[in-house]
């Protein structure tokens, strides 16, 4: 009997996307049911419809970004809304080479105590949110991590038990430990912008003026998660990923072993 496959991600620069898509192209489904959770407006409607959201799925694929080896908030937000009933999923997480922290581990601990049956999980590489300031990872995922996610979308129909917690990787470091998400806000160029609005549609956060591509207030910029989706969306260069020479400094700290090596894609099935 054929699946129904769902996903439901945040992927605020699509690279958490196009891995759902291929995990889903691999189990057969080349039109899947997608819940995109990334930007704020939808994200709420879903969770307030949550049961009638994924009544028709058999199998839902979970996807999120990794930040600061840790899920982002918004993710935890739906992943807390949504009851399994035991349905099927995977939870899917994507870091930028550094390493993938506790979120895989805590995306699959919180499906399986809202009653999903957990069956695979995977931690897949995607460009680094920062890789403007250091090149990490540019251009991936990339064919062979397509690829990849393809081959494990195909072997996943045949999995069919509960994956065991011990078996989930962790990679425990200073910032997976902290409550803290520290991130870089992106640089704002009043001359280059166009007041295209792009930016304000692209933010998951809802955070930015389309009539300015400014910040709605300083305190929204507080809110600002370091995704890098406005900079993304902005062909003008008018938001870009910029900062001063003792950041960049530290930056690099963190990033010179991601910059230098290539780490592949993590399946537990």
């Amino acid at each position: 009997m054929n699946k129904n496959v769902g996903i439901m991600c945040f992927s605020p620069t699509n690279t958490t996307r196009k891995i759902c898509d291929a995990v889903a192209l691999g189990m057969g489904s080349e039109d899947p049911i997608v819940l995109d959770m990334t930007l704020p407006d939808i994200r709420a409607n879903i969770i307030a419809d949550s049961s009638n959201a994924i009544k028709d799925i058999d199998h839902l694929i979970v996807g999120a970004p990794v930040y600061a080896g840790k899920l982002p908030l918004q993710a935890i937000d739906y992943l807390k809304n949504f009851s399994g009933t035991g349905k099927q999923c995977t939870a899917i997480v994507v870091y930028g080479n550094r390493d993938c922290g506790i979120a895989l581990y805590n995306m699959v601990e919180m499906l399986s105590k809202n009653g999903f049956t957990v069956v695979a999980a995977g931690a897949f590489i995607g460009q680094h949110s920062y890789s403007d300031i250091v090149p990490v990872a540019v251009g991936r995922p990339d064919k062979s991590d397509i690829d990849k996610a393809v081959k494990f979308g195909a072997r996943i129909l045949s999995a069919s038990k509960q994956l065991s917690l011990k078996d989930v990787p962790v990679q425990l470091d200073k910032a997976s430990k902290s409550d803290k998400y520290p991130s870089l806000k992106p640089s704002y160029n009043e001359k280059q912008c166009v007041q295209c609005g792009k930016c304000a549609k692209a933010c998951p956060v809802g955070i930015l003026l389309p009539e300015t591509g400014k910040y709605i207030s300083q305190a929204a910029k507080k809110q600002c998660i370091g995704c890098m989706a406005c900079v993304r969306s902005c062909k003008q260069k008018a938001r870009v990923a910029k900062t001063n020479p003792i950041v960049k400094m530290v930056i690099y700290s963190i990033l010179r072993q991601a910059s230098k090596e290539r780490k592949e894609p993590i399946i537990v099935i």
